[in-house]
């Protein structure tokens, strides 16, 4: 019998790119582990896939990542707030996770949603402490980060991330605020973050005109667990949420969103390898 072949197997000769939230998704919510995920990392390193880190971290806690990680492929950093590139990863240079990164911008400065968060506090009596109301060890203690860790996680650039102490109603009503004075907010699995009009669906946009500028159509594979991932998944051909550490998911699986069966780096890793056994992530012949 002649059958015809399920749409999400053809196009193999489009490059794959894996873009991933951190928090919840790749790592663990409670130690930051990825052990669960690092027999599929390793199986994308084999085939050539990158993997773009797509985080509200900052681009110093990134770095240290990725030299964990040992990836060396484009990321973004703040929810979307700035992209970092490899120098001459676009021209065909061997980079690794060492390599200098080229920050761009995508959004506001720290200084200036800094100003608007304290702005906003004063006026209305908003309840919250934002990163920059925080030493490194009040920062260590709302994230769990040992000190060395924190210290990079107040580097901030291009997002404000508030430890919100207030109602879902002042909540709404702040983030009303913040949209009039023409910023945003995304709400992340721990903290509210405060940014410019820039998100990680607009990171991902950006990488995959970059991607494409050299390998032409891309298939762009989204995973995320919380609110501030949404534009991302939307953004993607694939989009995955993981589920959150009670076990439940952000929102309904549908169209190109899916759900992966597991819990932060566990499901990571069987999304990836459901896309695997799905024949969606063939093997890459480029290097």
């Amino acid at each position: 019998m002649n059958r015809t072949k399920p749409a999400q197997t053809v196009g193999h000769h489009r490059r794959r790119v894996i873009f991933t939230d951190l928090d919840a998704t790749l790592l663990d919510h409670h130690d930051y582990g990825w052990g669960a995920a690092a027999p599929a990392l390793a199986e994308l390193g084999r085939r050539n896939v990158p993997v773009c880190l797509v985080t509200s971290k900052t681009a110093a806690e990134v770095a240290a990542l990725r030299i964990a990680l040992d990836n060396g492929h484009p990321f973004a950093v703040e929810n979307g707030g700035a992209v970092a590139v490899p120098e001459g990863y676009f021209d065909g240079a061997v980079c690794d996770a060492r390599t200098p990164v080229e920050l761009t911008t995508l959004g506001a400065g720290h200084d200036e949603l800094r100003a608007l968060a304290r702005r906003l506090r004063a006026a209305y009596g908003f309840r919250f402490t934002g990163f920059g109301d925080m030493d490194t060890a009040a920062v260590a203690r709302a994230t769990g980060l040992d000190a060395a860790a924190a210290e990079r996680a107040r580097r901030r650039e291009a997002s404000e991330p508030l430890l919100w102490q207030d109602s879902a109603d002042a909540l709404d009503h702040f983030t009303a605020r913040v949209a009039e004075a023409g910023y945003a907010v995304r709400v992340g699995g721990r903290f509210v973050h405060v940014l410019g009009h820039a998100d990680k669906g607009g990171a991902l946009a950006w990488l995959r005109a970059r991607y494409a500028a050299v390998h032409g159509s891309i298939l762009a594979i989204a995973l995320g667990d919380s609110g501030n991932d949404a534009d991302m998944l939307a953004a993607a051909d694939i989009g995955y949420w993981v589920a959150r550490p009670d076990g439940s998911y952000y929102a309904p699986a549908g169209g190109p969103i899916r759900h992966a069966p597991g819990i932060g780096p566990a499901g990571w890793a069987a999304a990836i390898d459901a896309l695997i056994e799905g024949e969606e992530l063939p093997e890459d012949v480029h290097g």
